[in-house]
């Protein structure tokens, strides 16, 4: 049997996670870069795509927050859809359970972040709340249902390791976006803004693959608590292939950093090409391997949600 709400909860944390990724990714890795290589000028096609993956990953992070708001609101109230549940039990779930309020917490954001969408603003304020939308997520997983003190560091971890995958591996998608719209014009100034681009981000995310190491352990050491419990529960075993994805990710992380980095910047240096080079060729087949990898640990993440911890 397909369980649905593990699904959803994969494809709700994938959208909030690629919302917050793209404002992220610009505000740290590529406005910097063309603030230096351009002198802050954006290419008007850069920007549209940016803007349109964002809206697709916010009516992603809306209309699945529907849905997992429904399967959780008839699991409770013990009926087959949230159409048939009674509406004094359906406001009890809204208002009186940490679900419900947390629920109504986050679709408030997202309706805001939406009316900021067909608004002005600064983008600073978009990405402030996709950050918000994403680290609230860690309030519906197994730490948030800690209320005691003890579970504070396990909850704090959770929010920082959200936060943290906005960078990496939620930057990939954008990192894809950007190679595959600055690379099809191949003279000296665009290999310029893409080794720029390439040394922001891999410099990033050596300190986030840190960072996510670290909050990994605590969570695992909170929710685990034994090593035995890795290989003889449900949940050790997701988290033990999550731990595997993500070591595969590293694998294809280095060969970027190590062998097709130093080249990419190279080019930067040479003169203008016809077509496509190698380095950035195969660069952009490592990010999308990568970005394959991320997309099915978030399929682990969305699974693990519902599988109790040996904590509990």
């Amino acid at each position: 049997m397909v369980d649905w709400l593990g699904l959803t909860r994969f494809v709700h944390i994938g959208g909030s996670v690629l919302l917050a990724a793209i404002f992220a990714f610009r505000r740290v890795v590529l406005n910097p870069a063309i603030a230096s290589v351009r002198g802050g000028k954006y290419t008007a096609s850069l920007g549209s795509c940016f803007d349109r993956l964002a809206f697709w990953g916010w009516m992603t992070v809306v209309c699945s927050g529907f849905v997992w708001f429904g399967l959780v609101a008839a699991s409770v109230a013990g009926e087959d859809s949230l159409l048939a549940i009674r509406p004094e039990t359906l406001e009890l779930i809204l208002f009186r359970t940490q679900f419900g309020q947390l629920w109504l917490f986050r679709f408030g954001c997202s309706l805001v972040l939406g009316v900021l969408f067909f608004s002005r603003s600064s983008g600073s304020i978009h990405g402030l709340f996709a950050m918000v939308i994403l680290a609230s997520l860690a309030g519906a997983g197994h730490a948030g249902a800690h209320s005691s003190i003890a579970g504070l560091p396990a909850l704090a971890g959770d929010i920082g390791h959200l936060v943290a995958a906005a960078l990496w591996p939620g930057g990939l998608v954008p990192l894809i976006l950007f190679l595959r719209t600055e690379t099809r014009a191949a003279d000296a100034e665009d290999w310029s803004l893409v080794a720029d681009v390439i040394r922001r981000f891999s410099n990033t995310s050596l300190v986030v693959v840190a960072f996510l190491a670290g909050t990994g352990i605590l969570n695992a050491c909170f929710m685990v608590r034994s090593p035995e419990a890795l290989f003889v529960t449900g949940y050790g075993q997701l988290l033990l292939l999550k731990i595997s994805l993500f070591f595969l990710m590293l694998g294809f992380a280095g060969w970027n950093l190590l062998v097709l980095k130093p080249c990419v910047i190279r080019l930067a240096s040479v003169h203008k090409k016809p077509n496509l080079p190698e380095p950035i060729a195969l660069l952009v087949r490592n990010v999308v391997c990568e970005t394959v990898l991320a997309a099915f640990v978030l399929l682990v993440v969305g699974f693990l949600g519902v599988t109790p911890p040996p904590v509990h």
